[in-house]
């Protein structure tokens, strides 16, 4: 019995070195929330950007590591779902049973960062009224 455990252990053991050695090619989630869409555009324009643009676009971006473009896809199709597009945000009588902080105006947009395995981050973000996500690479700071 005591052989049996030690074997157990030795197996475990290895399996959790093998899996703590090999190279990680997803991304992790680090931020999301709400901006306003100009304040979007601004920091999209900052030195520290490396590239964007469309979704579509960012398979076959060179500045794009991770390999996990489907789940970023995935992603990018269910981040408007937790929100209810408003014409103007806040406590008004037409927002009635709508949470503040699941409203959405079309002047706002839902983000989410991811911190890529070659140290820069993708800003992932989309609006109400665009029928896709856009998104830019940048250097973090």
């Amino acid at each position: 019995m005591m052989r049996f455990r030690w074997l157990v252990r030795v197996a475990i053991a290895a399996a959790l070195i093998t899996s703590l050695t090999q190279h990680t090619v997803a991304q992790t989630k680090t931020r999301s929330g709400v901006l306003l869409l100009n304040q979007v555009r601004e920091l999209s324009t900052r030195s520290t950007t490396l590239s964007g643009g469309k979704l579509v676009d960012l398979e076959t971006d060179p500045n794009f590591t991770g390999g996990a473009f489907p789940a970023i896809v995935n992603d990018a199709a269910t981040i408007l779902a937790n929100y209810t597009v408003v014409r103007r945000g806040g406590y008004f009588p037409e927002n009635r049973g709508i949470p503040r902080e699941r409203q959405l105006t079309v002047v706002e947009a839902v983000y989410r960062i991811y911190s890529l395995p070659n140290g820069s981050e993708l800003f992932l973000y989309r609006t109400p009224t665009e029928n896709t996500a856009e998104y830019f690479i940048r250097k973090k700071s």
